[in-house]
């Protein structure tokens, strides 16, 4: 792993002001568009509400979930769950700036068991919270914890995407004993060696760069799907999750939020921070059984970056997803669904 030296951040902004330059001059563009279109009479369609469009993407896999808000002692804020099902209960939890109506591909393919999906603070209906300045890794861990506690779970098996996957690994180092099973889907953020940000993630990284393109709203969803297929091409075999992002996104403090957590987890230029990194020795002490599930096209680091991993856990293996990019159940949600089901099986047996 290749940490930044201070002298080298001055570089690294230099080398991206072309990039930056350019994204600044499309997202321009097509804000002058979308005023053109308001002086012209003909403004675009409203959006959907956020819990339409959420609702709109469940109802697509004939899914139901049952909402409820929650406590939490730490931090202190109230976050919302989406639950869904019967049997054994699973913990789900979204990456950076992920909807929890992403998981419904997957959720439909979990029958016999109790999906639990935190709706992420600032990216959803959850209390917003401020992430400038936040050490990300004990507030993960804090707040997971505090989930568990507010659901009356002693443990449960954590399914976690991105952002989300880095807090249960976080989690499964500081209290083994609460996470039985863990599921890292794509790669966990910027948590393992041979992570790599791409471009419209190292522009968020830059200060002030990135708080100004976190801040500039989406004029339609059709440029919503545009930049998330930078991370996830497949994203866009599904327009219905495409608009709850996009309706995700004009909620309030949901760019900012973003911008916040990279820069905390990255320096400028997208080089991960120290104190988010999993070293070597605590993945060796890493116990609790692990299935990561990776794509064969993830950006954000080659399926060796969970081998590597994997051979240095007593007790982790690897699925790797043809076709697939950073959430890899987009691609293959009977076979991700499926793999998930036989490995949670046998850690119940």
């Amino acid at each position: 792993m290749r940490f930044v030296a201070h002298g080298q951040l001055t570089g690294a902004m230099r080398l991206l002001q072309p990039l930056a330059q350019r994204v600044l001059r499309r997202q321009f563009a097509e804000q002058c568009a979308t005023l053109k279109r308001v002086l012209e009479g003909t403004p675009p369609r409203a959006p959907a509400s956020f819990e339409q469009a959420e609702r709109t993407v469940f109802e697509r896999y004939g899914i139901a979930p049952q909402a409820r808000m929650l406590e939490l002692a730490e931090p202190r804020l109230r976050v919302r769950v989406l639950e869904c099902g019967e049997g054994a209960q699973l913990l789900l939890v979204p990456g950076d700036g992920a909807t929890a109506a992403a998981w419904a591909p997957l959720i439909a393919e979990l029958p016999g068991y109790r999906t639990i999906v935190l709706d992420r603070p600032c990216f959803g209906l959850s209390d917003r919270f401020d992430y400038r300045g936040c050490d990300l890794r004990p507030h993960g861990v804090a707040m997971l914890r505090s989930l568990l506690d507010a659901l009356e779970l002693e443990a449960a098996p954590i399914i976690g995407s991105s952002g989300g996957a880095q807090w249960g690994l976080w989690l499964a180092l500081e209290s083994p004993e609460r996470v039985p099973a863990l599921v890292p889907m794509g790669a966990p953020a910027v948590c393992l060696p041979g992570f790599h940000a791409v471009p419209a993630m190292r522009m968020l990284t830059i200060p002030g760069i990135g708080q100004l393109l976190a801040r500039m709203p989406s004029p339609s969803a059709k440029a919503t799907g545009r930049m998330l297929a930078s991370t996830d091409a497949r994203l866009l075999d599904h327009p219905a999750i495409v608009d709850a992002y996009h309706a995700a996104r004009r909620l309030p403090g949901y760019g900012p939020s973003v911008a916040a957590i990279f820069q905390r987890s990255m320096h400028p230029g997208g080089v991960p921070r120290r104190t988010s990194v999993i070293t070597d020795e605590e993945l060796e002490r890493l116990a609790t059984p692990t299935l990561f599930v990776w794509g064969a096209d993830e950006p954000l680091g080659a399926p060796e970056a969970a081998h590597r991993a994997a051979r240095l856990m007593p007790n982790a293996r690897v699925r790797v997803v043809p076709g697939a990019w950073h959430h890899p159940w987009l691609a293959d949600a009977s076979g991700v669904g499926g793999g998930v089901r036989e490995f949670l099986r046998e850690q119940a047996a």
